[in-house]
């Protein structure tokens, strides 16, 4: 019984001796180095940058402010909204550095109750080195300047946004760069007071503002 066991287990040696000889045989003994390759988020032989992309704006509340001038009185109530919209932008920027990018966009905003066109300025900060190993590169960026109101509401043309927030950069192929971005903007309407009536306060009086706040997410393809 014992010599058999033991000539089981000497086949089994043998056999396993064979097969892993086999797989040396047909398995190549060096195996090819991984090769690192580096990803260019940045070109730092081109100080201006343009880009283009849009923006899905989503309020989520609204803040009125009514001063009275004469009475140097002012009241501010919240109240809710269901405004969306969206936005086409243009950016033109220049870069101090390989991390700061400054510079303006524009465009159009389509929302619910009309169309908007914003011009603000635009300040991005992005982190890290411009060459690494690997596809992104985070930032963050704010906003502020005038906004221009053409919508279906009575409201003054001149009004304001600002927006904070961060995103990331992604490299796309080889060259292809794409910057999504996420955060909250606060716009600044300013209506027209009702002087339709008897009141005892003229409009002229009367300092009308509403805030709203909104979560805007956005991307930007780098054109050059």
């Amino acid at each position: 019984m014992m010599k058999k066991i033991l000539m089981l287990l000497i086949w089994g040696v043998f056999c396993t001796t064979s097969v892993v000889e086999a797989q040396q045989y047909f398995i190549p003994k060096y195996k090819g180095e991984k090769v690192e390759r580096d990803f260019l988020l940045d070109n730092p032989k081109r100080k201006w940058t343009v880009t283009f992309g849009g923006t899905y704006n989503m309020a989520f509340g609204m803040t009125d402010r009514i001063a009275l001038k004469h009475q140097n009185d002012v009241v501010s109530y919240p109240r809710e909204i269901g405004l969306s919209g969206a936005s086409a932008l243009l950016g033109v920027g220049y870069k101090t550095n390989e991390n700061i990018v400054a510079g303006v966009e524009t465009g159009a905003l389509f929302q619910d109750n009309g169309i908007a066109m914003p011009f603000y300025g635009a300040f991005n900060y992005y982190y890290g080195p411009a060459t690494v190993q690997h596809r992104y590169r985070f930032f963050n960026y704010m906003h502020l300047g005038p906004q221009f109101y053409f919508d279906k509401e009575k409201s003054k043309t001149v009004g304001a946004m600002a927006g904070i927030g961060g995103g990331m950069r992604l490299v796309v192929g080889q060259t292809g760069k794409i910057d999504f971005r996420v955060g909250y903007q606060l716009n600044l309407r300013r209506p027209v007071v009702n002087t339709s009536g008897s009141y005892d306060i003229p409009a002229s009086k009367v300092d009308y503002k509403q805030f709203a706040h909104v979560l805007q997410v956005g991307v930007g393809i780098m054109l050059f």
